[in-house]
């Protein structure tokens, strides 16, 4: 005898014996069963469901409870309807599962959770439940280790669904563990999910083919982030990760006293071995809502030897306090091992401008050119002030000049005494070109390139991003800045331009030292040459003085002084000294002197195509990529794979050998993978216990903890597993596969005990949202 213990809402099974049983095994023509046992779910593909009566239903054994359910799921497919799992019965001594029901998915009706039409935020879901008591009850055949069905009911009391629309049904819509893979490499690649869901649909022939909906994609990439550690966790992970492919690579982050998280800094190998070479100007800004939590993201910036931008370190704060900036430069000097720059740009925020004073002392600080005539025009608000302005901020006078058109335009405009103006004027040395006249910026004169990296980080990061997941796509983007400059690199070295001066030998020179843009910006100066002219010379002990007017213009001359035992050259405009690339005025006195041949004095190695030359020796190697090992591998294994399903596919036999090889594989790697996983995610979780979570005790106080309610009996307090109405609670209980049909959202499916646990507040610096 079997004790079964539990009972179905339409069949009760008691004292099975072992003969009711060997007759419930052979069908009405006397076959043995085993004729009509399905072994797996790919075997369930011979059955034509189609027609298919219940009594040839009923004559079908399975081998374990999930072929039971996809047979009955294949069916409800045919037949126009969603099954989802009910209710088991378990053994009294090893709680062992002997039968389970599944039923329509439209069994039942909707349960009152307290919230009616006067308090709901949002429009109820349509009415899915209506009593439907169509069902399927399977039973274990102890002896044989089979199940078979004990009952099968196919009475519906709604309309069923048009074969064509069947596949939208919820317990016929899933995604296979490679198709979320496929989705989550191309979500990684920044693909737009409703993309993705076109790209799978391209790829199966239509979207009547695909097996699930955007719907389920959504709710899967939710069910993913629910599944994980909390964000500071993660993304400490994620930090370690990419330290242990790039020894080279830094980050830091700080926590306040009560464990919040506050401020992260980090910057890889590339961006540390720029600042050692491009590191004498810098220029940061902050912008905001780059990620879920609208912390403000700082981005280090500065310029290449191919004009373009480039990042030397990135930073996510809670806020723009002194402290803050304070914290972030002293990190930012540590991580490059103690070197400063030498000029740095900033929008003029009071909080940045006292960090630099107390940290980059020695640097020069440049305010941005743009914010000052925003300011301008703020404040004043007459754009013929604003146009004088800028003429006295840009234009190359000397200090002098420059003053009497500053007491000139004040007084013209009535606004001596104003405040801003005065402020601005006791500041000049940070935005005057005549007061800075001297001072290398690289030809940086504001930050509207950190305001372009802003623009273009948008198209990589959304505002919903968690920190981990801005830290990935912020990544993408920084590769795409460096294969610019792998471009640039490429071009300069391919080919050669073509002159077009009249003094060929000498824009030959700079075209075989400095880098392609900055050598248009050199042959531009040798056209301009003409048009200045030396007027006059005289000699000293060591050196000669050139006079250099313009063209017809006598009124200003500039003096280039030459040193022949060194070949130096120095102008009084010192746009060497700002830029690092020879004035018209030295040109003009090369070609004078026709020197055919740049002097290295003039030749800034920062412009020049080996300005990195060095650092990517090192690089070729390994002294700075660290190990690539990983990368490399999953590069080669493409290769090797590109091609294969075509060839595999020409013939049903290799496609199947094919088909077996990789699922065994695949489930041996995969298993072999979640182990090393659990291990890694068990040392990490005990490593960061101390610091992650950061969960502010103010936040908790001012949320309320969400209370549980009982969707049986509708009480506060318990769940529906440990409700005290009914004596079968112990012995029944609700399966998890296939979720009713009005809970789609995988968030609505969370079981009642996870709720709490998942879904809470937190405070993160400054900003409150979700944590998870």
């Amino acid at each position: 005898m079997v004790d079964l213990i539990g009972e179905s809402s339409h069949n009760q099974i008691e004292n099975v014996s072992a003969e009711e049983m060997d007759e419930l095994l052979v069908d009405s023509d006397g076959n043995d069963v085993e004729d009509l046992l399905l072994n797996s779910i790919g075997s369930i593909g011979r059955v034509n469901f189609v027609g298919l009566s219940v009594d040839a239903a009923k004559k079908y054994v399975f081998s374990d409870l999930d072929v039971a359910y996809a047979f009955y799921n294949a069916f409800g497919r045919v037949n126009g309807f969603s099954i989802r799992k009910f209710k088991v019965g378990r053994s009294e001594i090893d709680k062992r599962i002997l039968w389970q029901t599944f039923v329509c998915s439209r069994q039942g009706y909707r349960i009152f959770r307290g919230v009616d039409e006067t308090n709901r935020k949002r429009a109820p879901k349509p009415e899915t439940r209506c009593g439907c008591v169509a069902q399927m009850q399977v039973h274990i055949d102890v002896g044989r280790d089979w199940w078979y069905t004990t009952l099968f009911q196919n009475e519906h009391n709604h309309e069923l669904v048009p074969p064509t629309l069947s596949r939208m049904l919820r317990s016929q819509r899933r995604m296979t563990d490679q198709e979320i893979q496929r989705m989550n490499d191309m979500r990684d690649a920044g693909i737009p999910t409703t993309q993705i869901y076109m790209h799978f649909a391209e790829q199966s022939g239509g979207f009547e083919n695909v097996r699930f909906q955007r719907k389920d994609m959504y709710n899967q990439i939710e069910k993913q982030r629910q599944l994980m550690e909390s964000d500071v966790t993660e993304t400490l992970k994620y930090l370690k990760k990419r330290k242990k492919l790039d020894p080279k690579f830094y980050w830091s982050y700080e926590v306040d006293n009560n464990g919040v998280f506050r401020h992260l800094i980090w910057m890889d190998g590339k961006s540390r071995v720029d600042f050692e070479v491009f590191g004498d100007v810098m220029a940061f800004d902050a912008t905001y809502k780059k990620n879920k939590y609208k912390f403000p993201l700082v981005v280090f910036s500065g310029v290449n030897h191919h004009l373009q931008t480039i990042v030397f370190g990135s930073a996510i704060v809670a806020d723009e306090g002194e402290g803050t900036y304070i914290w972030l430069l002293q990190r930012f000097v540590e991580a490059m091992n103690g070197k400063r720059p030498n000029a740095v740009i900033t929008d003029g925020a009071k909080a940045m401008k006292l960090a630099i004073e107390k940290v980059f002392p020695d640097a020069h600080h440049r305010l941005c050119g743009w914010h000052l005539l925003r300011n301008a025009t703020a404040n004043v608000s007459n754009p013929k002030f604003t146009q004088q302005f800028r003429k006295c901020m840009l234009g190359d006078y000397e200090i002098d000049e420059f003053e009497e058109r500053w007491v000139s335009m004040v007084n013209s405009f009535g606004v001596k005494d104003m405040e801003w103006v005065e402020t601005t004027y006791g500041i000049k040395d940070m935005w005057a070109t005549a007061h800075m006249r001297g001072k290398f910026f690289a030809g940086l004169r504001t930050t509207s390139r950190c305001e372009a990296l802003h623009s273009q980080v948008a198209r990589f990061v959304k505002s919903g991003y968690s920190i981990k997941e801005f830290l990935h796509h912020f990544r993408r983007w920084m590769g795409l800045l460096r294969n610019n400059e792998a471009e640039a690199d490429y071009y300069t070295s391919y080919g050669y331009p073509i002159m077009q001066t009249q003094v060929q030998a000498l824009e030959r020179s700079g075209a075989s030292v400095y880098t392609r843009e900055v050598f248009y910006l050199f042959r531009s100066l040798l056209l301009k040459a003409s048009s200045v002219i030396i007027v006059d010379w005289r000699e000293t002990s060591c050196s000669v003085n050139y006079d250099v007017r313009k063209y017809c213009e006598l009124t200003r001359k500039w003096v280039v002084s030459y040193w022949p035992g060194s070949s130096e050259f120095r102008c009084s405009c010192q746009r060497m000294e700002s830029f690092g690339i020879p004035c018209v005025h030295i040109i003009r006195l090369l070609i004078y002197l026709q020197i055919t041949e740049l002097p290295e004095s003039l030749i800034l190695k920062r412009w020049t195509m080996k300005a990195k030359e060095a650092h990517i020796r090192l690089e070729q190697q390994g002294s700075l990529v660290g190990d690539r090992s990983y990368e490399s591998r999953i590069a080669a294994m493409n290769d090797e794979l590109e091609g294969l399903p075509f060839a595999a596919c020409g013939d049903l036999g290799d496609f199947k050998d094919v088909m077996e090889w990789v699922r065994n594989k695949k489930a041996e790697l995969f298993a072999k993978h979640e182990k090393n996983r659990e291990g890694s995610s068990k040392s990490a979780g005990e490593k960061f216990k101390t610091r992650t979570d950061a969960i502010s005790k103010e936040a908790g106080d001012k949320k309320k903890k969400r209370r549980i309610r009982c969707s049986r009996c509708n009480g506060i307090g318990h769940n529906r597993r440990n409700c005290r109405r009914g004596d079968d609670h112990n012995q029944m209980e609700s399966g998890d596969g296939g979720g009713p049909e009005d809970d789609d959202d995988w968030s609505s499916q969370t079981s009642e005990e996870g709720i709490e646990e998942m879904d809470f507040d937190v405070t993160i610096g400054n900003q409150k949202g979700k944590y998870r």
